[in-house]
């Protein structure tokens, strides 16, 4: 029978087996770092642009990912932590690299309507266009949230209104199902 290293600290913390689990809470391990995360997505979470700076500072990968191998980036731009994202970017940053289902940076904070990112990810290069294994681009996912600055911000940015999802829907026609009337009569003018 085998185990996982995660198996087997989650047994020593649940059977209360003191000298490794008080060897593990005194050096002050953070769970993420235990379960194949790195400490910088911590860093991210709490939005502490200090501890990514220190990070990309020891010369450590500006793209890495999370054991769900949605990069560093993507978690900072959903979180909407504009300093960190405006820091990566800074260091090098593809802003184009996508999750395992093919989600962009741009739509992990399209999603979210995280307006200020999204500018930004657009002036440093991201392709407002691009789709995921779904066929759904930043334009759908920001309509499906209703989402309406981000919308306009990539109508600005010449988006295509007319692509669409793997279902044949477009932004508008979700704007339509979820009942965010003010995103569907924009789309509407856009056609």
């Amino acid at each position: 029978m085998r185990f996982s290293l995660r198996s087997f600290i989650i047994a020593l913390v649940f059977l209360g087996t003191t000298s490794a689990s008080t060897s593990l809470i005194q050096r002050d391990v953070s769970a993420s770092a235990l379960f194949g995360e790195h400490e910088v997505f911590d860093a991210v979470i709490q939005n502490n642009v200090e501890g990514v700076e220190a990070f990309l500072l020891k010369g450590q990968n500006v793209n890495i990912r999370d054991s769900a191998k949605v990069p560093l980036i993507s978690r900072a731009a959903e979180l909407g932590a504009t300093k960190i994202v405006k820091t990566l970017i800074k260091n090098g940053a593809n802003v184009n690299l996508s999750d395992r289902l093919g989600n962009s940076t741009l739509m992990h904070a399209s999603v979210q309507g995280h307006t200020d990112i999204v500018e930004l990810l657009l002036k440093a290069g991201a392709k407002a266009n691009a789709e995921n294994s779904q066929g759904e681009t930043s334009l759908i996912k920001a309509a499906q949230n209703g989402n309406l600055d981000v919308i306009k911000l990539l109508l600005q940015n010449d988006v295509d209104v007319r692509l669409t999802d793997f279902t044949g829907r477009s932004a508008l026609d979700h704007a339509r199902q979820n009942r965010h009337r003010a995103i569907e009569k924009l789309l509407a003018t856009q056609q």
